[in-house]
């Protein structure tokens, strides 16, 4: 049983990861696939890889 902080933090984060894609892939139409995913690899993986590291005990 947790103490439901992975929730309370889980929520923002999937709607902040939602929000994030969709900028990510505007901008990866916008300029070239290369700098989508340069983007999108400082702005969704790296707060997903840090909320991992925050619910694995």
């Amino acid at each position: 049983m947790g103490s439901g902080a992975s929730v309370i933090v889980g929520l923002p984060l999937f709607l902040y990861l939602g929000l994030v894609t969709l900028l990510c892939v505007k901008v990866g139409d916008k300029t070239s696939w290369k700098v989508g995913w340069l983007m999108a690899a400082g702005t969704v993986f790296l707060p997903l890889a840090l909320f991992v590291a925050f619910v694995t005990p």
